[in-house]
């Protein structure tokens, strides 16, 4: 059951990385803006998970590098599933849209679902091993607490952008 919770704790980490660093990167225009402004959140959930499940050194040097190394991953994958659905967007747009293109886009972005998920459940037990239950049941409301306050920040920034682009 708490193995369940990490799981979803990860994938709903995974979407809502995704869904708002895309846009975002998409206003500012540039790959290297869009791949830095990840890193920030990157590092920042990492130094608040530090002090939400308060790590010890041994359980940080197991940690880190596990998750720096999957969310590169996911975001690798993030990406090209990004560009495989606006081609399969474009693709289904079409009058005839082409049954091979569609299953071959469609294949595509079920194995790279299937690679994130499969990453996370990697991180779970990871984390199964190396956190307390304690910890563990920290880090769901860590992840959930942390999502919710940069997805109000993402909106409060969106908001403030859209009015500074309708005053002259």
């Amino acid at each position: 059951m708490k193995s369940k919770h990490l799981l979803l704790a990860g994938l709903i980490t995974t979407l809502v990385l995704a869904v708002w660093s895309a846009p975002l990167a998409g206003q500012q225009g540039e790959p290297q803006v869009r791949l830095r402004l990840r890193e920030r959140i990157s590092d920042l959930y990492l130094l608040r998970l530090t002090r939400a499940l308060d790590l010890t050194e041994e359980q940080t040097a197991k940690i880190y590098p596990l998750l720096n190394k999957a969310e590169k991953l996911k975001a690798s994958l993030q990406r090209q599933m990004g560009l495989d659905l606006r081609d399969l967007r474009a693709e289904l747009a079409e009058t005839r849209p082409g049954d091979e293109a569609v299953a071959g886009l469609a294949d595509r972005i079920r194995q790279a679902r299937r690679a994130i998920r499969q990453k996370d459940e990697e991180v779970e037990a990871v984390l199964d091993s190396v956190l307390t239950p304690v910890q563990r049941a920290r880090y769901l409301v860590f992840t959930v607490d942390f999502l919710r306050s940069v997805g109000e920040n993402v909106n409060r920034a969106r908001a403030a952008r859209g009015l500074t682009k309708r005053t002259p």
